[in-house]
């Protein structure tokens, strides 16, 4: 057998064992915590280093292990921790996690840690229960992530899955029911924020009108859901279609208008920060409005934009940076430079290591 067919049958068999896992958790989250848990966890590092086996197979062995064929294929092999595949995603694959989402993946780990070595059965009913919604609270908003790359940021990787992983979110969200004491608990201090002039949507994550936004438009800010925690960077704009609803960008450079529907993407992020006056002034008078600058994150090309004082806003993929500066090489804007970007580059130029390896 090729040594291009193996990895294939083995990334499939991954997956599917990713999604086994993520069943299981569901079904086993009332009669038996401590299983979900662990459960979950092993989900998502099965998800994670799927991904990584889609680029190489050598990907998934552990840094500290040499990468051996016939023990890969025969599963006889020591395979990368959360915080070994998130470097690889990043550094290799070049489709890193974000803060948020391996934060979120590290709590379950943690959470995790603690099941296998400090979890005591025998507890009160009410600790029971309160256990239960902690969990509920932590796998909804991972699930809200990993759901989100899956089908997202991974979806030419994980398309044959999307049934699959449609209908396991389904089931997830029927937990939601865990958190109603919460919500329900939770009531009046959202009927107080109301009156300071807060507003609260319905949670992407947990499904309850309880993620609070402050009632402003056209200027970043973070959003917190009250009862599962999820936080999200968010923007609100006026429709650029029919200029009486609003499009809230939540974490994602795509919203739709509260009024008319009209779909919006990062262009019209693009074109409402980006100050043509501006520019055209700074031209004049012999200077330089460098805006919109290339993203040093998912590396494309002009997409980020000034949102406030040094707020700069990627209007493909979100990512929000306080700085930028200029390639030392090529001389264009970007954010996350590295230091020795004359010699290095930038993600648009080899910089000067690359003209004299030519």
């Amino acid at each position: 057998m090729s040594k291009s067919k193996i990895p294939q049958e083995m990334f499939q068999h991954v997956v599917n064992n990713a999604l086994d896992f993520l069943g299981q958790s569901i079904a086993e989250l009332q009669q038996k915590p401590k299983y979900s848990v662990i459960h979950f966890h092993a989900a998502i590092e099965l998800v994670l280093k799927a991904r990584l086996m889609s680029e190489h197979w050598t990907l998934v062995i552990s840094p500290k292990k040499q990468a051996d064929w016939q023990e890969f294929t025969q599963g006889k092999f020591v395979s990368v921790t959360l915080e070994e595949a998130a470097t690889r995603l990043e550094k290799v694959a070049q489709s890193g996690l974000g803060d948020k989402q391996l934060k979120s993946f590290r709590a379950v780990t943690k959470h995790r840690n603690q099941m296998v070595h400090f979890y005591h059965a025998a507890e009160t009913e009410q600790a029971g229960i309160q256990r239960i919604q902690a969990i509920v609270k932590e796998q909804l908003s991972a699930w809200y992530f990993l759901h989100d790359l899956m089908l997202g940021q991974w979806k030419d990787t994980f398309k044959e899955w999307k049934q699959e992983i449609s209908e396991i979110d389904a089931k997830l969200r029927e937990h939601h029911e865990f958190l109603k004491v919460v919500f329900e608990e939770l009531k009046p201090k959202i009927e107080e924020q109301v009156s300071e002039g807060y507003i609260f949507h319905t949670c992407p994550s947990c499904g309850f009108e309880s993620d609070r936004h402050p009632d402003e438009s056209d200027s970043l800010y973070e959003s917190k859901c009250l009862v599962c925690g999820l936080n999200e960077q968010c923007i609100l704009i006026e429709c650029t279609e029919c200029e009486e609803g609003e499009a809230l960008y939540r974490g994602i450079a795509e919203a739709e208008c509260s009024s008319c529907g009209h779909h919006h993407d990062g262009s019209q992020l693009l074109e409402k920060f980006v100050d043509d006056g501006a520019a055209h002034m700074a031209v004049k008078d012999g200077g330089n409005y460098p805006f919109p600058l290339n993203c040093g994150e998912c590396m494309c090309y002009e997409t980020v934009v000034e949102v406030a004082d040094s707020q700069y806003l990627c209007t493909e993929c979100f990512a929000v940076s306080d700085t930028y500066g200029v390639c030392g090489w090529c001389n264009d804007e970007s954010t996350n430079l590295s230091e020795d970007s004359y010699w290095r580059g930038c993600e648009f130029c080899d910089g000067r290591a690359g003209w004299d390896k030519d």
